[in-house]
């Protein structure tokens, strides 16, 4: 039977109430993309699978109470302890790559949180004398050679273990302040962390239990790696597209052979027909066109519908000029017939085009370097953009004036562009 994420938390919860380990439970309340990498929740060494049943995810409840019924049994001696090799920077320095840094470690996972502990602990200390220093009247004077000792002692100095076995003046319990909730495993391992006198200990079954994981949890990340239709192996979870059911892998040349490429031959409807009579995952994602679509991209502001897109891609479309610099973004935005015909774009990326039009054009006199826009306001009608050139920081901070008229104007001619570019290919 499949059960909500809710009620598989309060069952595992039930089931290790009397566990030794430290277990969070709420680990099963799956976040954005949870079930991405390989489709599974671990608790402990026990994988969890995820099923998406009528849009939602659930788990089985079968597998909820084997988990629970496996952790309630693990026995946690404090008197039998291995040596957690803790703080280290082998675990930083030996990786080669992106797909190492993703990789399962929970030895690294612990490093990461010691150092990072460490900084943010240095940082409350130093920035805590840096306000005394510069304590006035007026807010907007500071120091700025303050931060640069504080910055340039932080990173010189906070790998150097003191005799407390934590680098830098890091106390126990500041670094639980910092991360005692966090969880490797749906574990709090900070909570299982001792200090012998000599070095930092964890007790066997635990350490045990975590190689475990890491073992399985890797091996999962391997296998949704594979394409299910040539076998093909893909880069980390590049090749993972949403399905009614759940996560499949394909390669874009198998997806290509599953998937239909849609034709545009929705343009000009309006989105609220077509989600009842039209599947998007049906279709290939019409911007990647790599993966499989899972919704209909439409206009908010006309009502007509873009085109089939996949879930990264609608993700990627919140990234302002980050996504109209991509190829056949804005072309895909014009999608909307509304849109075209008012030659604009939804009002939320007339900003981007604005900001991106004025660093190509405004300059700090007769300086020829691009300035940079640290920031805007809306006021009655006008943006407000503060710019400062980084050849001249501490001298040239200006702010330009723009009336939502002449911002639309900018717009419009970013899309006269990019229209004329279109029909010239």
């Amino acid at each position: 039977m499949l059960i909500s994420p809710q009620l598989a938390r309060e069952t595992l919860a039930d089931l290790t109430r009397d566990c030794g380990l430290p277990l969070d439970a709420g680990e099963l309340i799956p976040g954005k993309g949870e079930f991405l990498d390989h489709g599974h929740v671990f608790m402990g060494d026990v994988a969890v699978r995820g099923y998406k049943d009528k849009g939602r995810w659930k788990y089985d409840d079968r597998d909820i109470r084997r988990a629970g019924q496996t952790l309630a049994g693990l026995a946690i001696e404090f008197t039998d302890v291995v040596e957690a090799q803790v703080p280290s920077r082998r675990y930083f320095d030996d990786r080669e790559s992106f797909d190492d840094w993703s990789r399962a470690d929970w030895r690294r996972t612990l490093n990461h949180w010691i150092y990072a502990a460490a900084r943010r602990s240095r940082r409350r200390e130093v920035g805590a004398a840096a306000s005394d220093t510069n304590r006035t009247d007026d807010f907007d004077v500071f120091d700025p050679s303050v931060v640069d000792d504080f910055d340039t002692d932080v990173w010189g100095s906070r790998y150097e273990i003191g005799p407390h076995g934590l680098p830098g003046q890091l106390t126990y319990e500041d670094l639980v302040s910092f991360y005692g909730e966090r969880t490797i495993a749906g574990t709090r391992a900070l909570k299982l962390l001792t200090w012998s006198g000599r070095c930092w200990v964890l007790p066997r079954v635990y350490a045990d239990m975590l190689d475990r994981w890491q073992e399985r949890d890797r091996a999962l990340a391997e296998q949704a790696r594979i394409c299910t239709g040539c076998q093909r192996r893909g880069s980390s979870s590049a090749w993972r597209t949403p399905t009614a059911t759940g996560y499949v892998t394909l390669c874009p040349a198998c997806s290509g052979e599953a998937f239909q490429a849609y034709r545009g031959h929705l343009h000009g409807v309006a989105y609220r027909s077509v989600r009842r009579t039209h599947r998007a995952d049906d279709y290939l994602c019409r911007l990647c066109r790599g993966s499989r679509a899972s919704i209909w991209d439409h206009c908010h502001e006309h009502g007509y519908v873009r085109g089939p897109v996949c879930a990264s891609c609608n993700t990627f479309e919140g990234k302002g000029v980050a996504f109209l610099r991509r190829d056949g973004s804005v072309q895909h935005l014009l999608e909307c017939s509304g849109c075209r015909e008012a030659r604009t774009l939804p009002h939320r990326f007339h900003l981007a085009v604005l900001l991106d039009h004025l660093k190509e054009v405004e300059r700090h006199g007769r300086c020829r370097h691009r300035p940079h826009a640290y920031g805007s306001k809306y006021v009655h009608g006008v943006h407000h953009i503060a710019f400062y050139c980084d050849a001249h920081a501490s001298t040239s901070k200006w702010t330009r004036e723009v009336t939502v008229a002449e911002a639309a104007d900018i717009v419009r001619a970013f899309v006269d562009s990019t229209l004329a570019g279109s029909s010239a290919e």
